[in-house]
């Protein structure tokens, strides 16, 4: 069992890599949320082993930004104060999404973009990381990155 699925892990690394090199200069390119949710699911079986479970992603205007992956812990909602805003309160029920904007320059832009907030989605629910900043845990998956021909960046 463990050996077929290192061989499919290894047969979706070799076909991500073969579109990566087909699609990395395809301009203009504006993402759709079934091919978002296409490529979630691959890239968490190339990437983080499956450990990320099913999550909402949103295509919308964002300023400043490529992606955002946004947690909801009711904080609007709490008396200010009640929780340090900088650190997420595990302790409570949280909601995860991704946000993406609506048009990226490149094919590859969109799915570095989407892999990046990934790593953040991971930093939060597996790793329970209380900032999910761009710290040590974030830059701990670059050389999976490299090893499916992805950079990570800030």
């Amino acid at each position: 069992m463990i050996k077929k699925i290192r061989s499919t892990k290894k047969h979706l690394t070799k076909q991500f890599k073969r579109t990566l090199d087909l699609k990395s200069n395809v301009a203009g390119y504006k993402p759709t949320p079934m091919v978002c949710n296409h490529w979630y699911r691959k890239l968490n079986t190339i990437l983080f082993n499956n450990r990320l479970g099913p999550v909402m992603i949103e295509i919308k205007r964002l300023h400043n930004d490529w992606g955002r992956c946004v947690v909801d812990w009711d904080n609007r909602k709490t008396p200010k104060g009640k929780f340090d805003q900088r650190v997420i309160p595990y302790h409570i029920p949280c909601s995860y999404k991704i946000q993406l904007i609506t048009k990226y320059p490149k094919w590859q832009d969109f799915i570095e973009t989407l892999a990046h907030e990934m790593v953040h989605l991971y930093q939060m629910t597996v790793l329970k990381d209380p900032y999910s900043n761009h710290n040590a845990n974030f830059y701990s998956f670059r050389n999976k990155f490299k090893s499916a021909g992805l950079k990570l960046y800030r």
